[in-house]
């Protein structure tokens, strides 16, 4: 083989490592690593790591997530359900079926948005977005656990402690009364969601061949849309558990 033709072909990848190096790098350099997912995107890499991932938070998210399980139980009268390693294992296997089924919605409404404002994209490009922005959500997952930890199992008192934001409700004065939707809501928008925000603008830029107004356009509504959702289901969840709003 001459040397041109060495050159020309490309260095063989292992793709998970590959796809954990993109994910690495994706937080400081989106346009690079879209471009290098432009022609070849990849899903099931991604999927792997944020899955792997993911299950470890949930793993020493479970004493906390236990006590909040015992609160509920007490208020409600009845006794508290048992802690086995088989509800454990269940609850680790179903972690990677929910972040496909979150990627997944995610995909669809941004390569409808993509797609109407005249980009010229696939379903699979824009999972690969949706996945490539997971970095900066876990490591708003992972300081939620490093700050549980440190406050201890203790300190837990209600499903409100498990919350830890970073987001514009910390601009809220300490005795404003405000429902559970708009408290989510303004958790959401916080530095770190900006900065998958971004991510996602650039990957539909990239990925999706649109001009920079119709990216960022597509990548905000993308972005309201799931906070909604999101904030809304966590409202539910709370009410369910801790009564009414206020």
């Amino acid at each position: 083989m001459s040397d041109a033709a060495a050159a020309a072909t490309p260095p063989a990848e292992t793709p998970v490592i590959s796809d954990l190096s993109r994910m690495g790098r994706v937080l400081f350099s989106p346009g690079a690593v879209f471009g290098e997912l432009q022609h070849r995107p990849t899903i099931w890499g991604p999927w792997i790591i944020v899955s792997v991932i993911s299950m470890i938070i949930s793993w020493f998210q479970r004493p906390f997530q236990q006590r909040v399980g015992q609160i509920i139980s007490e208020r409600a009268g009845r006794p508290a359900p048992p802690d086995t390693m088989v509800r454990a294992i269940i609850g680790l296997v179903l972690t990677p079926v929910g972040v496909l089924v979150l990627v997944l919605i995610s995909a669809l409404i941004l390569w409808a948005l993509a797609s109407a404002m005249g980009g010229d994209t696939s379903f699979k490009k824009m999972m690969s977005v949706v996945f490539f922005s997971f970095p900066p959500i876990l490591i708003q997952q992972a300081i939620t656990v490093a700050v549980l930890m440190n406050r201890g199992v203790a300190s837990i008192t209600g499903p409100a402690d498990m919350f830890v934001s970073l987001g514009a409700d910390l601009a809220l004065p300490a005795d404003a009364q405000v429902g559970y939707f708009t408290r989510f809501f303004l958790a959401g928008i916080g530095p770190l969601q900006i900065w998958a925000l971004v991510i996602i603008a650039v990957g539909v830029m990239v990925m999706g061949k649109t001009s920079k107004a119709s990216a960022w356009t597509a990548a905000i509504i993308h972005f309201l849309i799931i906070l909604c959702v999101l904030s809304g289901l966590g409202a539910f969840g709370a009410s369910m558990m801790a009564g009414p709003s206020r």
